[in-house]
């Protein structure tokens, strides 16, 4: 049902408990979402809001000030974008590199690289994350001393991604064992990344121009701007500013829709999937799928998914920014419905 595609802000469903840094001074106090797919949550509790497969994963998390999230590694595509406070991003083994980011900037952390964050704001911070196919390729590897320091607060990560909470009865199964911390050799595999090396991986929400691309429906400079915000760089069509992580393909794009006062798309369909995140404003929707049509407001916060196929209107009520995620690495030129 298409209601069901509707994911309100207040909707979203915190797990306490979903990585194996979660009772570390420092890192604890997190909350993690999964909000369409079961992205990588360590955890067999970790509460999910739409688990329909889309090629990709939307989740989000949640920390209050100066909670880190600890250095790990992902074997596909981790793009962040930040919705509220102010977030330091680091990488490399040493996590001596970094970057400060603000509400509405994007983040593409590489495949095969240490990363981390943390809420350098004075404020509960959220941060909503895209990370690359349904099963995000494995899991999530970690620092060794990450492992270790979870071991001291009874939490046992285990070969298979599971997490085992010794604090609470749980216990390794039986013909399970608890995952390896990575060598010194192991180590060395992992790329390094300079400042200056990172900041095409990227995008300031301030700095954005309008795509040159005429297939997206109603381009109307005057009210509406698109923007080619995430994707391969040998694009034909598309000039996007932030360059994917994963060197295989995220197996999705980033557009913008940014609006200056009222105005609409339009009635246009796609063959992809299209999630629909408002950073900013308030944005109304209408979508029609087999036979069922559904017609709703979305303000900061909120998601809608439009299934493949389904005819779609976005308009703009107020100012304000919206982040579209379409899967595929080169998605088709939407088909405008007169």
């Amino acid at each position: 049902m298409l209601k069901e595609r509707l994911i309100r802000y207040s909707d979203l469903m915190p797990c306490k408990a979903a990585f194996i840094d979660a009772k570390t001074p420092g890192s604890h106090l997190k909350d993690n979402y999964s909000i369409i797919g079961g992205g990588v949550s360590e955890s067999t509790h970790q509460k999910v809001n739409l688990s329909e497969k889309h090629g990709f994963c939307i989740g989000a998390g949640g920390q209050p000030p100066r909670v880190k999230n600890s250095p790990h590694s992902h074997f596909t595509a981790e793009v962040f974008i930040v919705y509220s406070s102010h977030w330091r991003f680091y990488w490399n083994n040493d996590e001596k590199s970094e970057i400060i980011l603000h509400p509405g900037d994007i983040i593409s952390l590489p495949t095969n690289m240490f990363r981390g964050f943390e809420n350098v704001g004075d404020e509960y911070g959220m941060i909503f994350s895209v990370l690359g196919h349904d099963d995000a390729g494995g899991g999530v590897v970690w620092l060794p001393r990450v492992i270790e320091e979870a071991k001291d607060y009874g939490l046992i990560l285990l070969e298979n991604g599971k997490l085992v909470d010794t604090t609470i009865g749980e216990k390794i199964p039986e013909g399970s064992k608890a995952i390896a911390p990575l060598t010194e050799s192991d180590l060395k595999k992992f790329d390094q990344y300079t400042v200056e090396e990172m900041k095409q991986h990227v995008g300031f929400v301030g700095t954005y121009k309008a795509s040159n691309f005429k297939g997206f429906p109603n381009q109307t400079p005057e009210t509406l701007r698109w923007i080619d915000v995430l994707g391969p760089k040998d694009s034909n069509d598309h000039k996007f500013a932030v360059k994917q992580g994963d060197p295989n393909g995220d197996g999705f794009n980033v557009f913008g829709l940014q609006s200056d006062a009222t105005g609409t798309t339009g009635k246009y369909t796609r063959n992809e999937v299209e999630v629909l995140f408002i950073h900013r404003g308030q944005f109304e929707i209408l979508c029609s799928h087999n036979g069922e049509e559904i017609t709703e407001t979305l303000n900061d916060g909120d998601i809608f998914t439009f299934p493949k196929g389904s005819v779609r209107n976005i308009t703009a009520k107020t100012y304000g920014f919206a982040y579209l995620v379409v899967g595929e690495d080169y998605p088709k030129a939407p088909q405008l419905i007169s």
